[in-house]
């Protein structure tokens, strides 16, 4: 199995060893050869973007800062490494044109993840609207299917993902039929779904296969996990580790 039959996407950048979401974590996925980084993105109380997964700044940079109610400036001068290791400590939360500035130009490309709503897509097609070039370097992906599906509806050019746990919110098992009618209705290009929860078996690919979607997997960090997400025809396994997942591909 070549290890370029399955797309190696770093989860918020090489966080397995660098502050996710932040250049530096980007800086050595790429340099590490990843096909692919995924990042987080919020809308900011005025209208700009702040490159993180939480809703506020608490955990990774330690001040208790709501994103969508800060300014992307105030965001952006928070220290987000030193958590991760005395090293990182001059890395900040990014915005989406810093974050995307690190992309190699050719193949590699960035899954941006809208962690808000629909409010985000103007902001988003005013970005990525220059790279239009660049298409096939850029995915969008989105649990909220109004994020998704106004994504899609504003930047056709690029390809939407829909992501999905096994589990709704309130705890029952996600109807994967019902996602699939949603996201074919909504014109999207396929899955993003998690590990947990789904049945993962030659059946439940096929159904996707089925309705022309691409299908991913997140968040993968075992290379015995790997090997079986490769073996399901996934087309692209995000981790923590590109390294690892590259090296349990090329073994095999």
């Amino acid at each position: 199995m070549s290890s370029h039959a399955v797309e190696i996407v770093a989860h918020r950048g090489f966080s397995a060893r660098a502050p996710e979401n932040t250049i530096a974590a980007f800086d050595l996925a790429w340099k590490n050869q990843t096909d692919a980084c995924e990042l987080d993105v919020y809308l900011t109380a005025d209208g700009k973007t702040a490159v993180i997964h939480d809703k506020d700044a608490k955990r990774t940079a330690g001040v208790m800062m709501d994103v969508a109610t800060s300014k992307q400036a105030d965001l952006t001068a928070l220290g987000a490494g030193s958590w991760k290791g005395t090293e990182w400590a001059k890395e900040k939360i990014p915005t989406l044109e810093q974050a995307l500035a690190t992309m190699p130009v050719g193949k590699q490309r960035f899954f941006i993840e809208v962690k808000c709503g629909a409010e985000i897509v103007p902001e988003l097609k005013r970005i990525l609207e220059p790279m239009k070039d660049r298409a096939a370097q850029l995915a969008i992906i989105a649990f909220k299917r109004d994020a998704a599906a106004e994504s899609k509806k504003a930047m056709p050019w690029i390809k939407v993902y829909r992501l999905a746990s096994g589990k709704t919110k309130e705890k029952k098992p996600t109807d994967l039929t019902q996602l699939i009618a949603d996201t074919k209705a909504d014109k999207l290009d396929g899955l993003d779904l998690g590990t947990s929860d789904f049945p993962w078996d030659e059946a439940m690919v096929k159904q996707i296969r089925d309705a022309g979607f691409g299908l991913y997997v997140w968040t993968v960090n075992k290379p015995a996990d790997v090997l079986r997400f490769a073996k399901l025809g996934v087309d692209g396994i995000t981790t923590d580790d590109p390294v690892m997942v590259r090296e349990a591909l090329e073994k095999k």
